[in-house]
């Protein structure tokens, strides 16, 4: 039973940023992955991913268009950033500072291309995140994502009749943070 629990929390993501700064909409349905302004705020809580146990988060800030496209002109990032539309990260002042492209011309990137993301995922829950539906809004000041995962919830709903679809029944579930990073940065 304690499996099942752990499958129906990885069916639901949530963030929350209560002193956030901006103004953004983010939308993420299956492969398809939008965001439209920006935001930064300091510190949050929720999850970074389906399979993390609740905690702070790494993710304080999440630019879309025109901040993504404009990023070479403007931040010095890649030129690649102009195909990006929608990042997310943390401070670029901390020592495990990531900005990831999420989007690439509105296909969700599952797969890391720029390999920016400092979550370690195994190829099972890269493609159980195409199934992913994500919604974050950010009115000013303030910041709230909250999404639910289709291929999470099958996966619980089959663990009743003893069929584990991703395998992961029984895997402990990382904090949040300290989640980090991928790389180990010096």
């Amino acid at each position: 039973m304690q499996a099942r629990g752990v499958d129906l929390a990885d069916t639901f993501l949530w963030r929350w940023h209560g002193e956030a700064l901006g103004f953004a909409l983010e939308a993420k349905v299956g492969p398809l992955d939008l965001g439209v302004g920006g935001w930064y705020a300091d510190y949050g809580s929720g999850k970074d991913t389906w399979w993390q146990q609740p905690g702070y988060v790494m993710t304080n800030h999440g630019y879309g268009v025109p901040f993504t496209t404009l990023g070479p002109f403007a931040y010095g990032t890649s030129w690649s950033r102009l195909l990006a539309t929608r990042t997310t990260g943390n401070h670029p002042a901390a020592p495990d500072a990531y900005d990831d492209a999420t989007s690439w011309l509105v296909i969700a990137d599952v797969f890391d291309l720029d390999d920016q993301s400092p979550f370690v995922l195994s190829p099972a829950r890269r493609i159980s995140d195409l199934f992913g539906i994500e919604v974050g809004v950010a009115p000013v000041f303030v910041q709230a994502t909250v999404g639910f995962n289709v291929a999470e919830f099958a996966d619980f709903l089959l663990g009743f009749v003893l069929l584990d679809v991703f395998g992961d029944d029984g895997a402990p579930r990382p904090q949040t943070v300290p989640f980090v990073p991928a790389v180990q940065r010096r």
